[in-house]
């Protein structure tokens, strides 16, 4: 089983190279921009002003989240995440 352990941390790994895991999340629009009920949703829910990224994943991962719906929010304007 380590083996396939390790190919999961390797790939989390690459996942998280679209930040740094210290890097600051800063919530643009107060309001969740997703559909009550979803996953996304609860996502977003999950979010507080001024997390990191490792804190951010560390709420998500048990809601299947990661950093593609970070990434998500960036690109639609309702977070940005700073150095």
């Amino acid at each position: 089983m380590p083996i396939k352990e390790s190919k999961v941390a390797e790939k989390q790994k690459r996942k998280t190279r679209l930040f740094q895991r210290n890097q600051i999340i800063h919530i643009l629009n107060g309001e969740n921009p997703r559909r009550e009920g979803t996953q996304r949703y609860e996502i977003f829910e999950a979010l507080r002003n001024n997390m990191t990224v490792d804190e951010f994943l560390d709420m998500v991962i048990p809601l299947k989240g990661g950093t593609k719906d970070l990434q998500i929010l960036v690109e639609s304007g309702h977070v940005e995440v700073l150095n």
